[in-house]
């Protein structure tokens, strides 16, 4: 058995001096049993010794039995502390009695903190003034928690205060930009598996499921802050490699569907899917050995170089979309990629060999926050390249659409030609068959009727004459519905034409002094048959009216445009009392109703003759 030494000054700690809580890191003494020979028993204060180090573990050596000498003096009141050791440790306790026996002690509490909501595992250490009391420690150190050895000796009153200055503080920056990039990352998520469930693609599933990973991993991490026990910690190299090889793999999966490169690049899409291969083997391989305090360091090295070759790799594949794709989302996939890289390689020279006094960071590591901001650079990138191609894809369905409406409505507009050609030749059909067989009977009537007033006698030419002048104006009146069902006439000029003559012909036998005026440019708007038949038989009644009720000398007709088709007919005439003019009287009644029937108006006004003004808008009547 070997008894407890008293202790050198220099190895003593003075809990009087402890302000709230002290590091006390490098106040320890050190005993690392590699060949794991020694127990608590054995050892003796020869073999311990201070740590020059930041920490006094070797990575590359885990495997050994661990020891700490701690003593304490107290000069003042305060009899109570605590004694943090950092998260995931598991130890034993021991104090040398009176008789320099090491007893091993049950002292180990857990106390809340409001802060962290959650219980901090400590070590209760009672201590009266005047005392002085050497304790011994034996760790379990292993790979998930040799780095978050962190000793700290505090006032038991003071334990909310310590978790909150030395456990949250330096971690709130982290935390809020964290949770920042976490719930864009979410929206990101969110966002591209809407887009998977309407439209199943790969590409929107490999998307969404490496952001989920992303988001997972850097959720993991930020529950660090908040965990102490060994279990959880005991998965972090799981978390730490596989969530990482997994979302780099997806990354490159998406490449390979969004671009369409089995297809398309077959040679770049067989290499790539070599790397991705390479890197599920790595990991059937890699995390047992990590899973192992003598191997610990070498899986970690490995899965180092495996990153950088995964880098490397990677910049190559960014420069080949960059360079050789000409579309412009594949060089936001190439962009994206190459900062990514770039942010990585620098989250990896600080994790590994950086040496910053990271301040607010230094408990949750600025490299966390580099890398972070990396994977949300290439996935914004990422996405602008997916809204990118949805864009196009939606612009071409609208051409699609705008075609196939085109293509409709080009099919509509041949199956109306078609319709109106039909109608067209129907009616010049009829007029043509009018014109043949009626019009030849009446010709006959009106021959054979001056045939028999030249053969009968005088009291018989009275009849036949009225028999004459019957078939002329039936003539007259085939010939203008005639006229009127051929669809080559269905323009403005046209029925200009046509009026000019009539009116001509119907002054020609009359005294009347005639004068037409007709505008230099003849606006050559359509109009159906009706609306054609309507305005002649509104003029023929106005010209009747002049001829049998005027008593005039000049009539002028004018032909105008002003918006609308004007036809003015004026005479020098006796003209007209308005209150003379009823709404019964026939000519002006069905004139009136006439034009109103084709959306016109007549106007009459009678000052030194009369005016008659027929109003015709020319935007109403498609033929």
């Amino acid at each position: 058995m070997c008894f407890c030494a008293s202790a050198k000054n220099n190895d003593i700690i003075d809990v009087t001096r402890i302000q709230h809580y002290d590091t006390i890191l490098k106040k320890l003494l050190y005993f690392i049993d590699y060949s794991k020979k020694y127990t608590i028993d054995d050892i003796n204060d020869t073999l311990f010794s201070y740590t020059a180090n930041t920490s006094p573990f070797n990575q590359k050596k885990l495997d050994a039995n661990y020891f700490i000498k701690l003593t304490l003096t107290n000069t003042g009141q305060q009899d109570s502390f605590l004694l943090y050791t950092g998260k995931a440790q598991r130890y034993k306790m021991y104090m040398c009695d009176s008789t320099g026996k090491k007893i091993l002690l049950k002292n180990q509490v857990t106390k809340f903190s409001p802060g962290l909501f959650t219980n901090i595992p400590y070590a209760q250490i009672a201590l009266k003034k005047g005392e002085q009391k050497v304790f011994y420690i034996a760790l379990e150190i292993n790979f998930y928690n040799w780095y978050l050895f962190d000793p700290v000796i505090l006032r038991t009153a003071d334990h909310a205060y310590f978790s909150f200055l030395h456990l949250l503080q330096p971690s709130r920056i982290y935390m809020a930009i964290t949770i920042f990039f976490m719930g864009i990352m979410f929206c990101m998520f969110a966002y591209t598996f809407a887009l998977f469930i309407r439209n199943p693609l790969w590409e929107y599933l490999h998307y969404s499921v490496a952001i989920f990973i992303f988001m997972v991993y850097f959720g993991l991490r930020l529950l660090n802050i908040f965990h102490f026990g060994s279990l959880y910690f005991l998965f972090y190299d799981l978390r730490y490699q596989g969530l990482q090889l997994l979302g780099h793999m997806l990354i490159l999966l998406f490449i390979l569907s969004f671009l369409k490169t089995k297809e398309k690049m077959p040679a770049f899409h067989k290499q790539v899917k070599a790397l991705i291969y390479l890197q599920l083997i790595f990991l059937v391989v890699n995390l047992p050995l990590t899973y192992t305090n003598t191997y610990n360091y070498a899986a970690n090295i490995a899965f180092d170089i495996m990153r950088v070759l995964g880098l490397l790799y990677s910049i190559y594949v960014s420069i080949y979309l960059i360079a050789k794709n000409k579309k412009k989302e594949a060089r936001y996939l190439g962009a994206g990629s190459l900062l990514s890289i770039f942010m990585a390689c620098l989250a990896l020279y600080v994790d590994r060999w950086g040496n910053f006094d990271e301040l607010l960071l230094r408990y949750s590591g600025i490299s966390v926050l580099i890398f972070m901001a990396g994977v949300m650079s290439q996935m914004t990138l990422f996405l602008l390249a997916l809204s990118y191609r949805l864009r196009l894809q939606e612009a071409n369905r609208i051409r699609a659409v705008e075609q196939l409406q085109l293509e409709n409505d080009r099919k509509e507009l041949e199956k109306y030609k078609a319709i109106i050609d039909a109608r067209d030749s129907e009616r010049t059909r009829i007029s043509q068959e009018i014109h043949d067989d009626i019009g030849s009977g009446l010709t006959s009537i009106r021959l054979l009727s001056e045939i028999a007033k030249v053969k009968n006698s005088e009291s018989d030419k009275k009849e036949l004459e009225k028999i004459s002048a019957t078939s002329n104006v039936l003539m007259d009146k085939m010939n203008e519905i005639i006229w009127t069902l051929n669809s080559r006439n269905d323009t403005l000029l046209n029925l200009i034409t046509y009026l000019r003559h009539q009116i001509v012909e119907f002054f020609e036998p009359s005294n009347i002094i005639l004068e037409i005026n007709l505008p230099e440019n003849v606006h050559d708007a359509p109009l159906s048959g009706n609306v054609r038949r309507n305005i002649i038989l509104s003029v023929k009644e106005a010209l009747h009216n002049i001829v049998k009720h005027s008593q005039a000398s000049i009539v002028s007709v004018n032909f105008s445009f002003d918006k609308v088709f004007i036809i003015s007919i004026k005479d020098n005439g006796v003209g007209f009392l308005h209150d003379k003019i009823t709404d019964h009287t026939n000519g002006l009644r069905n004139m009136k109703e006439r034009l109103t029937s084709i959306g016109g108006s007549c106007n009459i006004s009678s000052n030194g003759g009369t005016n008659i003004e027929l109003i015709i808008p020319l935007n109403t009547y498609p033929v």
